[in-house]
């Protein structure tokens, strides 16, 4: 899905980010140094069955995908990618150790197991030779992902980021001009909200929607780093102002917790005023209004710090080893053309997802950027440098769990803040200590 029209050059940032016009040339290339060939004067043997496992059934990201493999085996004589829909991340260390993986599969963060046991080939050497996939090219929170030192496992597919929708219409009517760009702000904008006898904010209490508040109270996801380390710092001034901040909203009966089907449900009807979700979410909310308001859109609000931290999250390309080195070739060469600028600019209008390079972004016209305030916060995010990927440790999904428990029972006052804040940070070092940075 392309929609002509004048290239996006509404972000300063994003020109500062992009370099050279001869860098985005190269980048820009779709299908350059693949591994198996793509042309029609291609030898009429059989092509080479690329099975991938992926989890987006049905809905606007479904759909998109299928269209993209549909159009990837339309114009590829070499390769033909087979979907297969599936919760690989879940379902692919079993299969490899039953010697009956998937060519590729897309799986979430927390693909250290697979990279411990050795299961997993590494897309360096593919790298090297690509400048699609590529430093230069590849936006600084995705490339980060699924990098475990200097070697990459999972190549990040769906940026997802967090952001809040809101409801222009009902904006309007409460006498709210701009969308909120701190937490003092949105609170303000929350109380002028329940005055016209709607909830003023849905929310999801998981830790993908409380981390950006916290690192934007200065805090982070490990002791002193978002990357690496053996212990949490959640007992702290940053985490008292960001449970205090959700439990002030909460008492006042402006916020409600929701899950994010309830909460689209909700936002469409107009009972609520704004949800916080994230750049996955963007096409299903359009879906759910169906028209009937304006949604505007606004990254993460600032907090004590006065700057808008978000996290870079998603599922990621992983090639088991078990496949045969053709496979694997032609697995790289979907993977490449995934990459390529007009396939990132069609899978970011279709879903809402920030393009993973930045040749994709200035492949989506501005006119597409100005009615999709969506996926124009979700560029934002993308590329600011206070966006970062979760650690790769496996142990802080279990940090995590706690967190998701010790917020609710905070904020909803089931627990007081500082009491849930000594037990999140004592499970939290459990978890992690003796954990490695894998």
């Amino acid at each position: 899905m392309i929609v002509s029209g004048k290239k996006v050059k509404v972000f300063s940032i994003v020109a500062l980010a992009l370099g050279s016009s001869a860098v985005l040339a190269a980048c820009g290339s779709s299908g350059s140094n693949t591994s198996v060939t793509n042309s029609t004067t291609a030898k009429k043997s059989s092509p080479v069955t690329v099975t991938l496992w992926e989890s987006h059934n049905g809905g606007p990201v479904g759909d998109e995908m299928t269209t993209m493999v549909d159009n990837f085996n339309a114009t590829h004589v070499g390769v033909k990618v087979h979907i297969v829909v599936t919760k690989a991340s879940s379902k692919l260390l079993a299969a490899i150790a039953a010697g009956d993986p998937p060519t590729l599969a897309e799986i979430s963060h927390y693909d250290g197991k697979y990279v411990r046991s050795g299961a997993l080939a590494s897309w360096n050497s593919y790298i090297t030779k690509s400048s699609v996939v590529a430093q230069g090219n590849m936006l600084p929170a995705a490339w980060r992902n699924g990098e475990v030192g200097s070697t990459h496992y999972r190549l990040e597919t769906d940026m997802k980021l967090s952001e809040v929708f809101y409801n222009q219409s009902l904006f309007a009517k409460a006498g709210i001009s701009t969308a909120p760009q701190t937490d003092a702000q949105m609170a303000t904008d929350a109380a002028k909200l329940k005055a016209l006898g709607v909830i003023p904010i849905g929310w999801k209490d998981s830790s993908a929607h409380i981390l950006p508040t916290f690192l934007s109270n200065g805090g982070s996801m490990l002791k002193g780093s978002n990357s690496v380390g053996h212990s949490v710092a959640f007992n702290n001034a940053a985490g008292t102002a960001t449970f205090s901040y959700f439990h002030h909203l909460y008492a006042a009966g402006e916020l409600q917790f929701h899950h994010g089907t309830t909460l689209r449900e909700d936002f469409a009807s107009g009972k609520i005023g704004m949800i916080d979700g994230t750049s996955a979410g963007y096409a299903k909310v359009l879906a759910a209004v169906a028209g009937a308001f304006k949604v505007g859109a606004f990254v993460e609000p600032s907090g004590s710090s006065g700057v808008h931290y978000n996290l870079a999250q998603g599922l990621g390309f992983v090639m088991p080893k078990a496949d045969t080195t053709v496979q694997r070739n032609a697995a790289w060469t979907f993977v490449q053309w995934w990459f390529g600028a007009k396939q990132q600019a069609a899978w970011a209008m279709a879903t809402g997802y920030a393009p993973e390079t930045k040749a994709g972004i200035v492949d989506i016209p501005a006119s597409f950027l100005a009615t999709h305030p969506g996926l124009k916060a979700s560029l934002a995010a993308a590329l600011s440098p206070h966006t970062f990927p979760r650690p790769v440790s496996d142990s802080y999904n279990e940090v995590q769990a706690s967190l998701d428990t010790e917020f609710f029972n905070a904020v909803t006052g089931k627990q007081s803040i500082s009491s849930s804040l000594s037990t999140l940070q004592s499970q939290g070092n459990s978890y992690m200590s003796g954990a490695s940075e894998l």
